[in-house]
């Protein structure tokens, strides 16, 4: 559950009907953040994706502020399909993230 300003909690969110950051999105987020091109920010952000899903798949902890520390909590083959279930743990005042 997340902390709210009030010092409350959210309900947890119902992964069914959560926002999806599509990676075009991603894109034109970091093109606007950064006022690069975005054919020079697409080789890029497209090499950070598949540099973090191989160090996903070996099992490796990301750490990397401001996203936070991301461990492998469980993995499973199923249906020709890698499952991968994440902890993210983020510092509370860390900045939100896709705002800019």
């Amino acid at each position: 559950m997340a902390k709210t300003k009030g010092g409350g909690t959210d309900p947890p969110q119902d992964p069914h009907n959560a926002k999806v950051l599509q990676k075009r999105q991603l894109l034109a987020q970091v093109v606007r953040r950064t006022g690069l091109r975005s054919a020079d920010i697409k080789p890029v952000v497209e090499a950070t994706l598949a540099e973090l899903g191989n160090a996903i798949a070996a099992g490796m902890t990301l750490a990397l502020p401001p996203l936070g520390r991301a461990r492998v909590r469980h993995s499973i083959d199923r249906s020709g399909a890698e499952i991968v279930t994440l902890r993210l743990r983020r510092r509370p005042d860390a900045e939100p993230l896709g705002d800019g």
